[in-house]
């Protein structure tokens, strides 16, 4: 399935911003197609009239105002699926300046990610006292199940608290004492 949207290029040679899902994710309840928003019609800001909304996955899918929805016998191979937004295909998505990806893979699904909240950036900590770290960390709708913390460059980690699970695509604290 495709789904384009009512914006346009800003030059005829940019293509039409156009994506696609595979029919078993487009199919997936947890992906909607929104009008609303807090009892309200979707505001201009957030993809009026319509915006597809598809938890877990960056945001290069959430195509705003929508106008479009096309099913196709094939997978669709448009400018913005087959050329641009595309990531590395391996586990971390990652390359070296000097030797970049060859294989590459229309980015997707949100990878796992983790950071601080605290300490604050240039906040001075007490050398020899205990210091309350936290932070949140997200990942493609999974859920975080554990946040690891290692204060020693790696060589070892320990588990930090987290706080409540609040859905497989939420934000989850953590909290450790270092």
């Amino acid at each position: 399935r495709t789904f384009g949207g009512l914006d346009r290029p800003p030059l005829e040679i940019t293509p039409d911003f156009v994506k696609s899902l595979a029919a078993a994710r487009a199919q997936d309840p947890d992906v909607i197609v929104a009008w609303a928003m807090n009892d309200a019609p979707l505001p201009m800001l957030h993809g009026f009239p319509l915006r597809l909304v598809v938890p877990g996955w960056y945001s290069t899918y959430w195509v705003k105002a929508l106008d479009a929805i096309t099913v196709l016998p094939s997978a669709f191979d448009g400018y913005w699926m087959a050329k641009a937004y595309r990531i590395p295909k391996n586990d971390d998505a990652n390359e070296a300046p000097t030797d970049l990806a060859k294989d590459t893979t229309p980015i997707s699904r949100m990878n796992v990610r983790s950071l601080f909240a605290k300490p604050l950036a240039g906040e001075r900590i007490a050398r020899g006292q205990a210091y309350g770290v936290e932070g949140v960390a997200f990942d493609g709708g999974s859920g975080i199940a554990r946040v690891e913390l290692s204060t020693d460059g790696g060589a070892s980690f320990r588990n930090a608290q987290l706080g409540d699970d609040l859905g497989k695509y939420s934000w989850r604290r953590w909290r450790a004492t270092w």
